[in-house]
């Protein structure tokens, strides 16, 4: 199946967009890479997906999973999703640590993981999301860490081409399965952030796109499979959306005018006081993921 069946893209080449994108991700430092102009969001969805296609994603580890992000950014779409990568699946073991410059990390987000247990086919029928929890294998406490391959361009619609701002997620324990936790039960679980012994911010999976995970996976399931034609395979793993967010002061971010303002519940942490100490995401109840954060 075409990347491009459903964008309308005779305005650019997806795959070499993308290409050029996951060979900055690969080997970064070199020239800044200048993202095209793009027209339209669905123009962008189509450089995102051809990204998770393209031979090029073995640089990076191979496509392995889905982030959902950017949530009510775009009124045509408000859910969205990009790729994710076998090199950024880390675990938090062994005193993990991450170079922040190396990934071109600019802030973090607190979020519930899954593993798909089962495939999630092409069909016609929208899915209901009660087929889509059925699906769900293991879910765990992550943290995303979004970056990017480039910070030039003032519009956001590159930001969506380049995997959605996707960059790394630290996987933390499983706290349970689909078959064992209720969704509804997800919602109002307490999470926060914080960098050392100080709180950045709070929140709760009620700032899932769809406002909710299981929400949050059936539009992803339903935008893939249903209307892309595409096959969510058993072992996918989906990086469900932020609870909660924080920035790192003095790295380089994408332009405001471009990625929409900070909302008043994401915090940030200050230029120079995050280096060398442990980012940690609190899940009441469950247990908390931390990786120590490197220049």
């Amino acid at each position: 199946m075409s990347n491009h069946a459903d964008s309308g893209e005779d305005c650019m080449d997806c795959d070499v967009v993308a290409t050029s994108l996951l060979r900055e991700w690969a080997n970064p430092g070199g020239e800044p890479f200048e993202m095209p102009p793009l027209e339209a969001l669905e123009d962008a969805l189509a450089v995102n997906r051809a990204m998770a296609t393209s031979s090029a994603a073995a640089g990076v580890g191979g496509h392995v999973g889905w982030k959902m992000g950017l949530k009510g950014a775009f009124a045509e779409r408000p859910e969205l999703c990009g790729p994710l990568f076998g090199k950024g699946l880390l675990k938090d073991e062994n005193d993990l640590s991450v170079l922040l410059s190396r990934l071109g990390v600019f802030s973090s987000e607190a979020e519930f993981g899954v593993f798909l247990k089962s495939k999630v086919k092409p069909r016609v029928e929208r899915y209901t999301e009660e087929e889509v929890w059925a699906c769900v294998g293991d879910i765990e406490m992550c943290i995303e860490l979004c970056g990017a391959r480039q910070y030039q361009s003032t519009d956001r619609l590159a930001y969506v081409a380049d995997a959605l701002l996707g960059c790394a997620v630290v996987r933390g324990k499983v706290i349970g399965t689909g078959e064992d936790i209720d969704p509804n039960s997800l919602l109002d679980v307490k999470v926060r952030l914080l960098c050392g012994s100080e709180q950045i911010s709070s929140g709760n999976a009620r700032n899932n796109p769809g406002d909710s995970v299981i929400a949050s996976l059936t539009a992803l399931a339903n935008e893939l499979c249903c209307e892309r034609g595409l096959t969510l395979e058993a072992g996918t793993f989906v990086s469900c959306g932020h609870c909660c967010q924080a920035s790192f002061g003095g790295r380089p971010s994408p332009n405001l005018a471009a990625a929409g303002e900070p909302k008043k519940e994401w915090g940030e942490v200050a230029a120079g006081s995050w280096e060398g100490k442990q980012l940690r995401a609190e899940f009441e109840g469950f247990g908390f993921v931390e990786v120590t954060l490197m220049k």
